[in-house]
């Protein structure tokens, strides 16, 4: 289905080459804004780059007033996907590194230190002509920048306690335990807002499918095991990605009009199964 439900396994090698490298730089706070700002993303194969919204390169690492940005990522080179996250309760680089090998084979203890050590904060993917465009928050402290499809990496300084508007958005996909709320509209072009009210970490897909897909097809596939391309998949896809707990994000995608398979592949935190296995996914129409 051309799912990328292996990409996050890169997640913590990265974070751990970067953040065991950079020494951390304090610098002074702007005053809060109002107003989203844009901060360009540069992803390539080698390097992420930042640009605008007040970020600015310092000792290895982008220094970035702490705030909520509209996160501009491009992929001039091939495809792309920027994974925002930081550390938390006592939880290492790497022991993420060593973690994220087995958590998607099912081994649940690794799957348990994921989801208790890592804050994730969103993410966006792009591809040659055809950039990302995401809203998120970054509070004070290091965030981790990952390309989640390769080896790139950077560092991200967050300083002071700038807060600023949400933007509006057209639609809104809700995750829960288990299983997705969605508004009464879901757009095929336009901002969305990706909400997790559930207790463990979860990612946004978005598949389209034939028009004539019935529940009953999409069952019986995932009862099956859910291997290969099932035969009413089509190739339009979009993806946000990995929100904890409490967290949000907006995502613009433009898609064509139609049927889509909405689902969520992070591994569970009692079973190591994958979330859509156990009926997290759901048909819906985007117009």
């Amino acid at each position: 289905m051309n799912i990328r439900v292996r990409r996050y396994r890169a997640v913590a090698a990265a974070t751990a080459a970067v953040l065991c490298s950079v020494t951390a730089v304090v610098a002074a706070a702007g005053p809060a804004e109002a107003a989203v700002k844009t901060v360009r993303v540069k992803m390539t194969d080698n390097a992420i780059t930042f640009q605008g919204g007040g970020a600015m390169a310092m000792n290895g690492m982008t220094m970035l007033p702490a705030g909520r940005y509209h996160w501009h990522v491009v992929a001039p080179d091939g495809a792309h996907s920027l994974q925002l996250l930081r550390f938390q309760n006592g939880y290492t680089p790497d022991q993420a590194q060593q973690d994220f090998v087995t958590a998607f084979q099912g081994d649940v203890a690794a799957v348990q230190r994921i989801d208790n050590g890592v804050l994730f904060l969103g993410g966006a993917s792009a591809r040659p002509h055809n950039p990302g465009d995401m809203v998120a928050r970054v509070r004070s402290g290091q965030v981790a920048a990952l390309d989640v499809n390769g080896d790139a990496m950077a560092l991200l300084q967050v300083t002071g306690s700038g807060a600023s508007n949400a933007p509006s958005h057209d639609g809104k996909y809700t995750a829960f335990s288990f299983g997705w709320g969605v508004s009464k509209h879901l757009p095929a072009s336009g901002t969305v807002k990706f909400a997790n009210q559930a207790d463990q970490p979860h990612f946004l897909v978005l598949q389209r499918v034939k028009d004539g897909t019935t529940t009953k097809q999409v069952r019986k596939f995932v009862n099956s095991g859910a291997q290969g391309n099932p035969p009413w998949a089509l190739h339009a896809t979009a993806d946000a990605g990995v929100l904890s707990p409490g967290k949000s994000q907006l995502l613009t995608y433009d898609l064509p009009p139609g049927k889509y398979f909405l689902a969520c592949f992070w591994p569970d935190y009692f079973t190591g199964a994958p979330h859509f296995l156990m009926g997290m996914w759901k048909l819906v129409t985007l117009s």
